[in-house]
């Protein structure tokens, strides 16, 4: 996949964490290597990636960031519909919370922060949990890279 330039350039001066790791298998397909070469000469210091970090540089980096895009999930207003039962906003409400925190759950609400896949499979797990059997939709949907 083909990134702007532009684009890793921005994050690259936004601070982003990046990696410089040339042993890493993943490092081809990795937004932190990508951003590296970025860095600009002005900058003193920057955040970047422990290469001793436990399993660092391997097929299973904690650290990797795919470089293609995933569907983030926008905003959960109308997420909860009237047919539900009315036990079941507070319950999964309080289960985002506890995933993530409350300033998260309120801006995941409003649609102010993207929901990643990961957190979208998690909020559907918690309705299933609490007895929902429909499918669980978003207020949008955006493609993004997962930074």
């Amino acid at each position: 996949m083909s990134i702007a330039k532009e684009l890793l350039i921005k994050k690259a001066k936004e601070g982003y964490t990046v990696c410089y790791v040339d042993e890493c298998p993943l490092r081809t397909q990795c937004l932190r290597w990508q951003v590296g070469p970025y860095v600009p000469s002005t900058h003193s210091s920057y955040r970047c990636v422990n290469p001793h970090f436990k399993g660092v540089a391997t097929a299973e980096c904690p650290m990797y960031r795919n470089d293609q895009k995933v569907r983030f999930a926008k905003g959960m207003l109308h997420t909860f519909t009237s047919d539900m039962p009315k036990r079941l906003e507070p319950a999964v409400r309080q289960g985002v919370i506890s995933l993530t925190n409350r300033t998260y759950y309120f801006e995941y609400r409003n649609g102010s922060r993207m929901i990643p896949p990961a957190l979208q499979e998690d909020i559907r797990k918690l309705f299933r949990a609490n007895g929902w059997k429909e499918e669980v939709t978003f207020d949008g949907y955006v493609e993004d890279y997962d930074w």
